[in-house]
């Protein structure tokens, strides 16, 4: 499996593209279909083809959207190519400013990015703050979209957005003009989705895992259901985990990938797990379940900002890594390095990506990579 999030300005058609990509509903509440606005993660699911042709235009018209969360559901057909390959997952996220902490939580995991702009719009406020944002996380792979191209000429937009990409991490991204009304330029999409998927890097399957949750809820007969973005590492029924303090520990009694019971799952995948021992404990988005004995949960930790003089930086800012955001205290130590102490304690590593950003997001977010979880004491 591949996992992708959307990127780009509110109201640019992020979720009516992933709809008429995978043929599921990415908006999950009532409230969001009813506004024609997302207001949190939505997750939806196709399969890639293996060897995409350069067209498909039998394929241009999107299917019917079936009953998101319905085994045998619209994202199982008629998808990325057609039926054969593996898995792409969509995390959608909203584009309105107020819900930018949303955003992150749903980048902060996966390893490459659908970038969304609107050709009767154009480059917008928040197009440029998550492209800020990708860049301090250091995102490498994207494929931009440039959308309603039946409102108006997608040419101007297109070289405009390409070139912002360009300089930043992403560099040169493929794009593509598509009208998700009318079909035009799906089957391009498609392609360069599939070519984009078969680049990304696999993960160690051996890896520690790190789950950072994006959703809790409870299944009546099932107990505590947890899901996330598995990003490296595998998952097992039975296997023991614990909580990002290391505290507390449970056990997996249940795991399903897109709707599919799995005995394991190894990243990067979207996953579901059901833990036995976690009716007590707070779980939800922004916690972490970890392999036991394996992590050192820290509030303690040095940093390199990339971006932004540290010296420059408030006292006072919000660190966000995973799907989780947590206050920090910025103490300077040179130009480009600090000492963070954290409000409670994350499991970091050195080599950790993550982004540093004001409340209220008045100053450009900037991001950081972890150099010391165990710092040494300043005098």
């Amino acid at each position: 499996m591949r996992v992708l999030a959307t990127a780009g300005h509110v109201d640019h058609g992020k979720s009516a593209l992933v709809r008429a990509l995978t043929g599921m509903e990415p908006d999950r509440y009532e409230e969001e279909r009813r506004r024609g606005l997302t207001l949190d993660l939505g997750f939806v699911w196709t399969r890639l083809d293996p060897d995409p042709p350069d067209a498909r235009d039998a394929r241009d018209a999107p299917d019917a959207p079936d009953v998101p969360g319905r085994t045998g559901s619209a994202g199982d057909v008629g998808g990325i190519g057609g039926i054969g390959g593996e898995h792409l997952a969509f995390v959608d996220v909203p584009g309105h400013e107020r819900f930018v902490s949303t955003m992150l939580a749903g980048v902060g995991p996966v390893p490459g990015v659908l970038f969304v702009v609107a050709a009767d719009q154009g480059w917008q406020q928040q197009s440029q703050e998550h492209l800020e944002i990708l860049d301090a996380l250091g995102v490498r792979h994207a494929v931009l979209a440039v959308t309603r191209g039946d409102l108006a000429d997608p040419a101007p937009v297109r070289a405009d957005a390409v070139e912002r990409l360009a300089a930043t991490s992403l560099g040169t991204v493929p794009s593509v003009a598509v009208s998700a009304v009318t079909g035009t330029g799906l089957a391009e999409l498609r392609g360069e989705l599939a070519r984009l998927s078969a680049a990304l890097p696999d993960p160690p399957a051996d890896a520690d895992v790190r789950l950072w949750l994006d959703r809790a809820f409870t299944v009546r007969g099932h107990g505590t259901v947890v899901t996330g973005t598995l990003g490296a590492g595998t998952l097992r029924v039975g296997d023991r985990l614990v909580t990002g303090d290391g505290t507390k520990a449970l056990r997996v009694r249940g795991l399903q990938c897109l709707h599919e019971e799995r005995t394991s799952v190894s990243g990067v995948a979207r996953v579901a797990v059901n833990v036995h021992g976690g009716a007590d404990i707070p779980l939800g988005r922004g916690e972490v379940l970890l392999t036991p004995d394996r992590w050192l949960p820290t509030t303690l930790t040095d940093v390199r900002v990339h971006g932004t003089p540290v010296a420059e930086l408030p006292r006072t800012v919000t660190l966000h890594i995973g799907t989780a955001a947590v206050p920090v205290t910025v103490r300077p130590l040179g130009e480009d390095t600090a000492r963070l102490t954290l409000t409670r304690g994350l499991p970091l590593r050195v080599g950790d990506r993550a982004v540093l950003r004001e409340a209220g997001g008045r100053r450009a977010p900037c991001g950081l990579t972890v150099l010391d979880v165990a710092p040494p004491g300043l005098t």
